[in-house]
């Protein structure tokens, strides 16, 4: 599956909102599309060192949360869980 411009830059915006409303201040990621849907790669610091981080995403509910506040806070508390911050 390939990501138009739009829907990447779309998927890029999305994803640092996110993960500012999840409290990361500090981190490198990667939106990818896959066959069965696409799946993102979060590295961030940990006291440990770096923490790297893969998941898959529904890419509806990311690209709604650029407007819409509850899809944004969905995806904060389930990203915040796995991310464990």
């Amino acid at each position: 599956m390939i990501l138009s411009g739009q829907e990447l830059l779309g998927a890029r915006e999305a994803t640092v909102a996110v993960l500012e409303e999840v409290g990361l201040e500090n981190y490198l990621f990667s939106v990818d599309p896959r066959e069965e849907g696409w799946e993102l790669k979060i590295e961030h610091p940990v006291p440990e060192g770096w923490e790297r981080v893969t998941m898959p995403i529904d890419r509806d509910l990311l690209l709604a949360s650029r407007t819409d506040r509850n899809a944004r806070r969905r995806l904060a508390q389930c990203w915040r869980e796995r991310l464990a911050v």
